[in-house]
């Protein structure tokens, strides 16, 4: 009896380590329990499911039918070959697995739901939705869940949480319940709520993992880096053996600025699972914005190797500056794309991979049309509206009157001074953030979301609904600044000298230049503009990571360039003199002359180190890391023009401002 008690608590234990992705080791451990019990058919079946998890289909195999010919009344090792043959696209033999799983044990809901899907590769719908109705009867909490789903994905949300509410006063301590309220809090962007239940579950759950880590994802979307760092060090201290949760630390830590650490929870990750290819890309990343090139070469590549259907790692691999894909790794890059098990996301940065290397290769036809294609497949993928960009510019416009913007206002009080570099993406920020930040008294803060945060949140608690821009001139002067207040506490987590003054490099903060002055009088504003043509060039061969939707059509790129230049016109209108231009090709053309308008601009002494910024040693977490390691160069001023024969249709557009 004893016996049998320790074998269940070992399986128990390999249950828990499956469950928090530590696949290998659960693999390694019934290795090792099966030397000693290599009958022990529940050792064996799960032993299978194991390696099936881990994708080693034939090990899997083998493993399933030798748990079958050990009890041939054992049902889970049925429908696990169900699903290994689901994986080997074979769904007509996956049925026959199933339906002999569901012969020996019918009350076992998951088989069912492995029938449904295999009917419904099969093209029997009818079929599978009377399998999918009996995988539902069988649980009742899966029918609810699934019920809320459809209706959630239908807009009804307040009939979809109805019915999580009506189940969850039955199982009050249901988490699956609980987490999926939470989602529906989150659409419907009450995010306390979902915040309060998200909670719940960590005190329903203290010692789970899982639960810390939600939380930790949730605060990341809300762009609340630091308490979502907690968490996933919470998560950590719960179960150390979990390489996402060091993955998540390391993205979170990136966010903030915090490369080097950053740098160790990735590595920590791979120690975990060294094929893990979001790590490998992430301390690739790390890597590139430490300066460190070679290794991230190195780290890009080895994640090409062992997962060639990552695409992140080739599009990064192949926007290093100087850096060429080699014939063998084009092959391989066709070879994925041609294939059936690419996902969407993966096609994009291998089109965007492919066309770098045809322009390493002065190809530009063949780099044109695999931009072309990537950027077409990205639009499919976001969500932007470019009519309602342009009506919210419209209500900016109209509130933020030069009447307006002329009454006094608040001084933050603060010892530190933002810069802030805006307007296009790719128009030269990154660089004068460079000059900037090699100064004594700068310090290089990056991209900071704060200003966007903030205004979004104005009118939030409002019973009639108004928010901003709306609500900006009935703003007091002591809401102005305790929102000057609040821009400067959250940015704080992103600034680790102390020093006079900060950079904040955010592109899109050029519509909220009237906000800017109102909560931070004190603030510079610098208008990083670059060639309407190169600008939208830039864009078009850019993959960011993510936001500047506007980027993936050329047109509607131009149209959002004519909508900048629009805001930047009335903002010099209304507050004439607050903003000092900076046209990048006269930075190109006249280094010390822009560099010298720049720091009187800011009130900054000239100190000679601004114009040696390539040998500033800081971290750079932006794609143009390497060229702001270099010393000034004319390359990129006119790179535009390879595609000039591709660009009618936007120059047409772009008149008014060429």
């Amino acid at each position: 009896m004893q016996k049998n008690d320790d074998i269940r608590k070992f399986i128990d234990g390999i249950f828990s380590l499956i469950s928090s992705g530590q696949l290998e080791q659960a693999e390694q451990k019934c290795r090792s329990m099966l030397s000693n019990h290599p009958q022990n058919v529940n050792l064996v079946g799960l032993h299978g499911a194991t390696l099936l998890k881990l994708e080693r289909l034939d090990e899997a195999q083998h493993t399933l039918h030798k748990a079958i010919a050990l009890e041939s009344g054992f049902a889970k090792p049925y429908e696990d070959l169900g699903h290994l043959l689901l994986v080997r696209k074979q769904p007509e033999k996956a049925v026959r697995k199933f339906k002999q799983a569901i012969s020996r044990d019918g009350e076992q809901a998951s088989a069912y739901s492995g029938l449904a899907i295999s009917l419904a590769q099969l093209g029997r719908p009818e079929e599978a939705e009377a399998a999918h109705q009996q995988f539902l009867n069988l649980s009742p909490v899966d029918r609810a869940l699934d019920d809320a789903d459809k209706l959630l994905r239908k807009g009804e949300i307040a009939a979809s949480e109805r019915l999580c509410s009506d189940y969850l006063r039955q199982e009050p301590e249901n988490t699956r319940l609980l987490r999926m309220l939470a989602r529906i809090a989150t659409d419907g962007g009450r995010y306390i709520e979902a915040e309060t239940l998200l909670k719940r579950i960590i005190n329903l759950s203290p010692n789970e993992y899982l639960p810390a880590n939600e939380l930790g994802r949730f605060l990341v979307e809300q762009g609340r880096f630091p308490e979502a760092i907690e968490m996933f060090e919470q998560a950590i201290l719960l179960d150390d053996g979990v390489p996402q949760n060091f993955r998540l630390l390391g993205d979170a830590l990136a966010v903030i600025g915090k490369s080097a650490e950053a740098l160790t929870s990735y590595q920590r990750a791979l120690r975990l699972h060294p094929g893990d290819a979001h790590a490998l890309a992430g301390q690739g990343h790390m890597l590139r914005i430490e300066g460190n090139r070679g290794d991230a070469v190195a780290s890009y590549e080895k994640c090409t190797k062992l997962q060639p259907a990552f695409g992140d790692a080739w599009w990064n691999l192949s926007s290093l500056k100087g850096y060429q894909l080699s014939d063998e790794q084009i092959e391989t890059i066709h070879e994925q794309i041609a294939s059936e098990r690419l996902s969407v996301d993966s096609e994009i940065a291998m089109r965007f991979a492919l066309a770098r290397a045809s322009e390493a290769r002065s190809d530009y036809d063949t780099a044109w049309r695999e931009y072309s294609l990537g950027n077409a497949l990205k639009r499919e993928q976001i969500n932007y509206d470019p009519v309602q960009t342009e009506a919210t510019h419209d209500a900016i416009v109209e509130q933020f009157t030069s009447d307006l913007l002329g009454r006094a206002t608040p001084q933050a009080n603060s010892r530190q001074t933002p810069i802030f570099i805006l307007g296009v993406p790719r128009s030269g920020s990154t660089l004068l953030e460079q000059v900037l930040a090699s100064h004594s008294m700068v310090e290089g803060a990056g991209e900071l979301p704060y200003v966007q945060m903030l205004s979004s949140s104005l009118g939030g608690q409002r019973q009639d609904k108004l928010r901003y821009p709306d609500v900006v001139s009935e703003l007091t002067g002591r809401q102005l600044e305790s929102l000057g207040q609040a821009y400067l506490y959250h940015s704080r987590v992103h600034r680790k000298r102390n020093l006079p003054y900060f950079t904040d490099k955010m592109p899109a903060n050029f519509s909220h230049v009237g906000l800017i002055h109102m909560m931070l009088p004190n603030a510079k504003i610098i208008d990083a503009r670059r060639h309407p043509m190169g600008t939208c060039v830039a864009n078009f061969r850019q993959l960011y990571a993510q936001g500047k939707n506007q980027t993936y059509d050329l047109i509607e790129c131009a149209e959002y360039y004519l909508e900048y230049s629009r805001m930047m016109d009335h903002w010099q209108e209304v507050l004439p003199g607050r903003v000092l231009r900076v046209q990048y090709e006269d930075v190109v053309a006249d280094l010390e002359g822009q560099v010298r308008q720049i720091l009187d601009f800011c009130e900054l002494p000239w100190e000679d180190t601004c114009l040696e910024f390539h040998k500033n040693t800081r971290s750079v977490n932006t794609v143009s890391a390497e060229q702001v390691r270099e010393p000034i160069y004319t390359d990129a001023v006119e790179f535009w023009k390879h595609y000039e024969s591709q660009l009618e249709p936007v120059r047409k557009i772009l008149a008014p401002v060429l």
